[in-house]
């Protein structure tokens, strides 16, 4: 992997784009704003062409960014893709997000959950868990979302490094364990 598309590359612009959200209080819109360019970079492949392409010069990519984004997006954000653009690391646009939420749990800030599940759940299920989260932690938590059929049935929960296996695959791994002795 070469180093313009290595994600930790993203870290620097990341920490400096926490730091300055968390100055102004504005670290929780930054990051939701970020997962929506995430998803907008997900689904745009004309997008990521435009600013990764290299003959394309770095003065339209800036211009762009302002002119697309400026009006829409955090200004903090919007520095931070400029420069990403100018030093060629547009590329890194989609770890943008990831970066800044381990940013904010580096710090102490938050707590970063993620939640497989065989099957879909539903947004109150989703808030209920999230509330219970950080009532156990005593910080704001980031719960993410994976959909993950391999389970069969319950879900898995990550939290801080420590791992929850309620999932019907975990159950029948674990017998599966048991009876070889």
């Amino acid at each position: 992997m070469s180093t313009a598309a290595s994600p930790r590359a993203v870290q620097p612009y990341a920490a400096a784009l926490y730091e300055a959200a968390q100055k102004i209080g504005e670290q929780e819109h930054v990051g939701v704003a970020l997962a929506e360019l995430a998803e907008l970079w997900e689904q745009t492949p004309e997008l990521r062409t435009f600013l990764t392409h290299p003959r394309v010069p770095t003065e339209a990519k800036e211009q762009f960014l302002t002119e697309a984004l400026g009006d829409v997006l955090h200004m903090y954000i919007v520095n931070t893709l400029r420069l990403m653009a100018r030093r060629g690391r547009a590329a890194l646009l989609p770890n943008l997000r990831d970066a800044f939420l381990r940013a904010a749990e580096e710090q102490g800030r938050l707590v970063r959950a993620i939640l497989r599940t065989a099957r879909s759940v539903s947004p109150e299920h989703l808030e209920m868990l999230r509330t219970q989260l950080q009532e156990s932690t005593g910080r704001p938590v980031v719960l993410e979302v994976e959909q993950a059929p391999e389970l069969l049935a319950g879900a898995e929960l990550e939290v801080a490094g420590r791992r929850l296996d309620a999932s019907m695959h975990g159950r029948l791994s674990r017998l599966a364990e048991e009876l070889k002795g």
